[in-house]
This record gives C-alpha cells, structure tokens and sequence, in this order.
C-alpha cells in the first residue's frame, strides 16, 4: 500500500529540499552547533559528579537526560525564531551502560534510581532539527575513578584496559575511517591505490572497511548499526514504522553475523550446513528502492549519519552470535528479571486515527501532534513545566514533572493501545552461544515466518540461512543470552560539493566528544589496513588531504550557561 502522494510533491520533499545551498547548510551547521554544546555540556555534569565529586551526592541518569534535553531546548529557542515553523529535539537524550544498546531515557518518576561506578562505559545520544535538517551524535565514554583536574580536563590514574577498550578503539578508528572515506567522494583521486578498483565510494566498500576494523580488534558489528543518508525529516526516527522511499545506506543485522559463524560451526553439524545453502536468501529479487541494499554510490552534496555500535567477543571462548534483546514494553523486564524500566521514548504514527474516550488521551494527543510532529519524544516534554529552568531550583522543578507525569500517564497507555503511538523498545547486548542456535536451526524455513520486532523492509529474519525467525531468537535468548558491553559513536557529515568541496562535520569530533583514555592490545590488520592508515594520514593533512570542516560547540561559562552572544569556542 502507497500513501496517494503526487510525484511533484515527493520531488519536493526528497529532492528539491535538500540542496545544499547556503540556508539548509546554516540550518545544519546551527543544528550541530546546538547538539555539539548539549554533549559538552552532559559530559561536565558527569565529570563533575564523578569523576570530581564536586556534588553531595552523584547525579542521576533519570536528572542527566531531563537536563540534557531541557539545555537543547533553552538553545533552540535563542535561533531562527519566527523564520520557520519546525524546530526541536529529534532524538531525546540517552544514556546507555555497559549492555544497554538503545533507547534507555528514563522518566524522572522511574521506580528505579541509575548512577554510575568505576568501569562503567556511558553511551550518550542526543539530537536536534531545525527545519527538518538533523544533527545527531552518540559518543561514548568511560568512568573512571575520582581523579584530578589539570588545565580543565580530568586526568584518570591510568587507562581502561580488556575488552571494553578493544571496542571503543574499534568504533572510534571505524568512525573516523568513514568521515574520511565520504569525504574522498569529493576527490577521488586521492583514494589510496588499494581502493581504486571498488567503482567508487559505495556501500558494500564503506561496510567490509568496518567490518575489517571490528575483526582486528576482536569485535563485532552491532544489528542496528547503519551508515545511511539522511534527508529533510528522513533521519532514521521512524524505522520500522513507516517504509522510507529511496533508502539509500548500508545497515547491520544478525545474518550479516551469518556466514561468519557458519565457517567456524563445528563438522558435526555438516548436515545443516548443507542444508542450509539451498535456503540463502536471494538478492534483487525485490526492487522496493525502500529495502536496504549495499549496491549505492555516495555522491557529493549529500548528507549522512555514521552510527557504529560494537561489541568484543573476547570475553567469550566459544564462537556466537551478538544480538539485541528488547524489553517488554508493559512489564518494563526481560525474561531474567535482569532489568526493569519501561520505554520511556515515543513516535507519532500518523497513519492511524482513533476516536479516543479519555479527555486526557485527546489533550495528549493534542499536544503530540501539534508539537512533535513526526520526530520521537518522551512524555516529560508535554509538561507545562518543561524544560527546566536551570539558572533556578531543580528539585522543585523535579517534583512539578513529576506530578504532570502522573496525570498523562493514563492518556500515554490508550495512545499506546490504539497503536497512535509506537514505544520504542529498550534493548540490551546479548551473546547467544552457536551451539544452542545449531539445536534449534530450521534451514528448511518451513514452521513460518514472522516480524515480531519493527525492523527494515527486508529484514524480518535474523538468520536466513539457518531459517531462525524473531522468535526463536526470542526464546534462545531467554535460556541463553549473556549480556556484552557495547559501545556506540555515531556522528553526522556533510558532503559539501560547493566552493571548491569540504566535509563538514556537524557531531563528534575533538571539541566535544574527544576518545577516553583506553589501551587495547589489538592492532590493525586485514587486507584494507594500509588504506586505513592512509585515509587517517589524509585527514591529518591539512594542505593536500581531504578538507575537513568542524563545528565547535559553544563556549560554556562556568555556571553551565552559553555566553548570551553564542560566540564560537
């Protein structure tokens, strides 16, 4: 089914609306700004809690996320006033620990209280549009033992070792790899030799790169993970939701783990390897431009999100599969009872209507769609005491949300039941084991299929091959899974072909997000290694390399506040 849209104004949408031209830079650039001072200014509060101690006691997850997304608002509110209609938060501030992998955002009234303890790695994720143009960032990084401060950065006793390390090594060199890579598409003939016979920077090049990078460190690509072009309103936010046309980028699921684990399977299992190869799930037999497909170019003028999560397998001595356990959304546990919060980040689902019998439900839907639109929110942000007022008490501000809170919860669960809104699930990092997988693999595919997830067209069983659908999945991971830290960084480019060509990068970078302190005993290796290092060698040149543009965050006066001018770090 395809929504009656005429081919002018989807022309409109997708193409027109994003040349980059001088104003949809400038609403980029000051999107990125915005979001590069939000992680910065995160990233003091939990340094002076924890790693400075300057608080009587440490803050929460629950007050970091309010603060975070409450700062990103006052900003959004000192630009383009009165110039457009849109602006907001398009990815409410997370804080994912250690196996947390995705949408962990709780509400000030969670039961439970979060802080953090020595050895922990944080995963902070926060975002921004203004327009529809989105800068988003994911950074990573660790906890380490109250230290000292010297010239205004804290200085650890030594670095974080193990496998922790291994993947934060990994994601970084990864991330900074594909920046480089994307901007080579303005220059390709400074591609190093080894990459000149790939036809061009394209999607199957960009993912054996990470793929070869995860491998040396001993690491694996996270499902989830995603290269992908990002477009006027179009930035990831309703996957699984809505089918988006003309999907353009590369992204991770559990079958790309397939062929990897079916070389190392035992030869006992030599039957269901045999098989399985006459079950391998066919490629081009479907043209839907809206399922995922590595065979694309990257091309100049347009923009991108690198979202890399990544998980060592080090810690384990048998071969398995790293994947993603969701929460249940209405106990807020999985099966083990190893976790408990609820989902707490919502989207809009405009392709459903419903008379709704509470008051309550219709006002909050009201506010959703008259502030929200199609980006995700959480239920704190329809309070009338929202943002926070951080130059004033919080504590009472705390209880105030607190209170609104209460009294929207009852419309939250009919909105949630009509399927007017979609609950983003929490999801944690788990190991399954290949041997159990083995005992329960139907490389017939005969018992069915199912979806029992939201995920992208085309990608509805985590295992083909072996004929493991969602469920399955599901009940393995309940006996089964062992959870795995993961680490995230994702970052968002422009590939700028205007005046004489540059990347601009929008997230990420030294100004903001600077990598901790880590030593892993790994190093590169693989058949793209020499490229990698040139690439890196490239980014470094300032004269002849590729040109690489970063927006700084704000400057921050010492209460935490952003100079009334906004003047550039």
């Amino acid at each position: 089914m395809e929504l009656a849209v005429r081919q002018e104004d989807a022309d409109v949408l997708l193409k027109q609306k994003n040349v980059l031209d001088e104003t949809v830079l400038d609403k980029y650039r000051t999107a990125g700004q915005i979001v590069q001072t939000g992680l910065k200014y995160i990233i003091s509060l939990i340094n002076e809690s924890y790693h400075l101690q300057k608080s009587d006691q440490p803050i929460s997850v629950q007050e970091l996320c309010i603060l975070g997304d409450s700062f990103l608002i006052n900003l959004l509110s000192k630009v383009y006033n009165n110039q457009i209609k849109e602006k907001g938060i398009s990815y409410p501030t997370s804080i994912e620990v250690n196996e947390l992998a995705y949408g962990f955002s709780p509400e000030l009234d969670d039961e439970g209280q979060y802080f953090f303890t020595a050895g922990d790695v944080v995963t902070i994720s926060l975002g921004v549009q203004i327009d529809g143009y989105t800068s988003q960032v994911s950074h990573t990084l660790v906890i380490y033992p109250p230290g000292i401060e010297l010239n205004s950065e804290i200085k650890p006793e030594g670095p974080l070792l193990g496998s922790k390390a291994d993947a934060i090594c990994a994601s970084h060199i990864a991330t900074e790899t594909l920046m480089g890579l994307l901007g080579l598409s303005l220059t390709p003939e400074k591609l190093p030799i080894a990459l000149k016979n790939e036809g061009g920077i394209s999607g199957r090049l960009l993912r054996n790169i990470v793929d070869s990078i995860a491998e040396s460190f001993g690491c694996i690509v996270l499902p989830g993970s995603k290269i992908r072009r990002i477009r006027r309103f179009l930035a990831g936010q309703a996957e699984g939701i809505v089918a988006e046309r003309d999907f353009k980028g590369v992204v991770w699921d559990e079958s790309h783990q397939e062929e990897r684990l079916l070389n190392k399977a035992p030869q006992s299992q030599e039957l269901i390897l045999s098989d399985s190869k006459s079950n391998i799930k066919p490629s081009g037999t479907n043209n839907s431009s809206a399922i995922p497909s590595d065979e694309f170019i990257v091309l100049p003028g347009e923009v991108y999100q690198i979202d890399i999560r990544i998980s060592s397998l080090n810690d384990f001595n048998e071969v398995g599969l790293i994947t993603l356990e969701e929460i249940d959304h209405f106990t807020g546990k999985n099966n083990k009872q190893e976790f408990n919060s609820k989902s707490t980040i919502h989207i809009r689902d405009f392709a459903i209507n419903h008379q709704l019998k509470l008051r309550t439900s219709r006002k909050l839907l009201s506010e959703i769609d008259n502030q929200f639109s199609v980006y995700p929110f959480k239920l704190s942000y329809t309070s009338k005491h929202f943002p926070i007022d951080l130059s004033k008490d919080l504590t009472e501000q705390f209880n105030d949300i607190k209170q609104d809170l209460k009294t929207f919860k009852l419309g939250l669960s009919e909105l949630n039941n009509r399927h007017l809104i979609k609950s983003r699930p929490i999801q944690l990092t788990k190991f399954v084991p290949l041997e159990q997988i083995l005992i329960s693999a139907n490389p017939t595919g005969k018992h069915g299929i199912d979806m029992n997830k939201p995920v992208l067209p085309g990608m509805e069983i985590p295992l083909p091959q072996l004929g493991v659908s969602s469920l399955k999945l599901k009940s393995l991971l309940n006996k089964h899974g062992k959870s795995v830290t993961n680490v995230r960084e994702s970052i968002t480019v422009v590939i700028n072909n205007v005046n004489n060509g540059e990347i601009i990068r929008l997230t990420g970078g030294s100004k903001s997000s600077s990598p901790s302190w880590v030593h892993s005993q790994y190093q590169l290796k693989g058949a793209y290694v020499e490229a990698i290092n040139q690439i890196g060698q490239l980014l470094q040149d300032k004269r002849f390399g590729i040109k690489v543009k970063e927006i700084y965050p704000y400057k921050l006066n010492q209460d935490k506040s952003v100079e009334t001018s906004m003047q550039l770090d």
